[in-house]
């Protein structure tokens, strides 16, 4: 699928508020990377393909990097070639850079040595609590519909996610990676309507109890957590926007 934005355009679009960094400072913040274990997001140029990675070693010219196969945001093998944008969201700053790719087998690629490094203190991809409430309808599919309410929004550029709780009346079923439709919905009627991925469902019983020694139907709710897939900056901004004075932001 085609992605309407080039890597250059995302980097402009998505990071362009973040600090230059000196080029003497680089080679200090790579080495960072590989020292922390930090997990490196990958993005491809004009496809919707993305990995994560870890640095493993640093090169004069190049940096390699191990694919994580138990998270690949991507269907298909991670292909050399092109531009490539990587995001690394580490404890106390993040970091951004575009490189080339340069080689790559199975596990393993390697990139370019960037030129310029973005860099933004403090953690970009935060989660707040909701000061009024949030009501969300999931178009799982054309057949089914999910109703819950927004616990958290995280506000990560095309990382935000949100954690949405729902009942559990025990005819639903769940699968990470399923895709839909996303309308949230304020109490005064304002609606704002995207795509969402599904990350993750657990079940929160009733009573505490783990959902695996119960027999019978679950009395509780899931813990639906979602990503969402935004088309292009515009989708960030309307997102934010719907969002005004409804976080609990410090």
């Amino acid at each position: 699928m085609q992605n309407s934005l080039s890597i250059d355009e995302r980097l402009e679009a998505q990071f362009s508020s973040w600090d230059i960094v000196p080029a003497a400072e680089i080679p200090e913040l790579l080495f960072a990377l590989r020292t922390h274990g930090t997990t490196i997001t990958l993005f491809k140029d004009q496809v919707q393909q993305a990995f994560t990675a870890q640095v493993t070693q640093l090169e004069a010219k190049s940096i390699q990097l191990i694919l994580q196969k138990n998270y690949q945001l991507g269907s298909n093998p991670f292909q050399f070639g092109g531009k490539v944008l990587c995001v690394g969201y580490g404890k106390d700053y993040s970091i951004s850079f575009v490189a080339n790719a340069s080689a790559a087998d199975v596990d393993t690629i390697e990139v370019s040595y960037p030129t310029a490094v973005r860099i933004r203190k403090g953690r970009m991809h935060e989660r707040f609590p909701l000061k009024v409430p949030v009501s969300v309808q999931w178009d799982k599919n054309t057949h089914e519909v999910i109703f819950g309410g927004v616990m958290d929004i995280s506000l990560g550029g095309f990382l935000g996610g949100m954690n949405v709780a729902t009942f559990n009346d025990s005819t639903q079923t769940f699968h990470r990676g399923e895709k839909g439709k996303i309308t949230l919905i304020k109490v005064d009627g304002q609606q704002w309507v995207g795509s969402a991925e599904l990350r993750r469902a657990d079940i929160i019983t009733a009573d505490n109890r783990d959902p695996n020694d119960i027999i019978g139907p679950i009395n509780g709710f899931f813990l639906l957590g979602f990503s969402f897939l935004f088309n292009g900056p515009e989708d960030t901004l309307s997102l934010e926007k719907f969002l005004e004075g409804t976080l609990e932001i410090d």
